[in-house]
């Protein structure tokens, strides 16, 4: 069995929002930071609700749980990369 926390999060019955949120915002800040997002804290949470709403889909993908976050991430770093439509 993995060793990370992630891992550890995801796996359990229910996910618990406090023990993901530290488990994945060093994570998530340091992808903000790279991808100088306007605002990390929203990405963070966007990604975060993006974890608990699809969870089902990384048990379907045998992938570690860091590097499907990460795929999420990536996805949410581009929408809000995107500049706004007039």
């Amino acid at each position: 069995m993995s060793r990370c926390p992630l891992d550890a999060c995801l796996r359990l019955s229910t996910i618990e929002v406090p023990l993901l949120v530290p488990a994945a915002a060093p994570l998530l800040f340091a992808l903000a930071r790279r991808h100088a997002l306007p605002d990390p804290e929203e990405f963070t949470y966007q990604v975060l609700s993006r974890v608990v709403q699809e969870r089902d889909c990384w048990f379907r993908s045998d992938l570690p749980a860091r590097a499907w976050i990460c795929g999420l991430a990536i996805q949410v770093a581009q929408v809000h990369a995107r500049p706004a439509s007039a």
